[in-house]
Order: C-alpha cells, then sequence, then structure tokens
C-alpha cells in the first residue's frame, strides 16, 4: 500500500508540476496531449499536459485507498 501511495503521490505532484509550467508530456505534440487540449475550455489548454499525471496518480492513490487490508471487527 505504501509504494501505490507513493507512486500516487508522485505523479499528482508531477502532474501539478507540468500543469503550473504549462509544459507537456510529449516533447512534440501527442495523442494524450491532444485530447486532453479538446476536452478542457480554452482557458485551462495549459493544462492539458499535467492532468493524465495527476487523474493517474489520483487513481493509484485511489485504488491504495480501495483495497486496503480490512480489518475483522
Amino acid at each position: 500500500m505504501k509504494a501505490e501511495l507513493g507512486i500516487g503521490v508522485a505523479g499528482i505532484l508531477i502532474g501539478l508540476i507540468l500543469m503550473w509550467t504549462g509544459q507537456r508530456m510529449c516533447r512534440t505534440t501527442c495523442w494524450i496531449d491532444d485530447a486532453f487540449k479538446l476536452l478542457l475550455p480554452a482557458a485551462y489548454e495549459s493544462w492539458a499536459g499535467g492532468l493524465p499525471v495527476v487523474l493517474i496518480g489520483a487513481g493509484f492513490i485511489g485504488h491504495a485507498i480501495y483495497k486496503r487490508p480490512r480489518r475483522s471487527g
């Protein structure tokens, strides 16, 4: 669980940095950047590079929390 949480937090931090700087995931344009650019409003197109990484990181954290061992009570 700790590894999944670490990967999730790292993914969110990397995505936030990409969104803050306006950078893209790919060196040149790629399909994932273009897809998110089409989905986002024009004011938020600079987020297209980091949003997929943030969503993947959130998915890792959600999976780690959901699949953690349950205690029998």
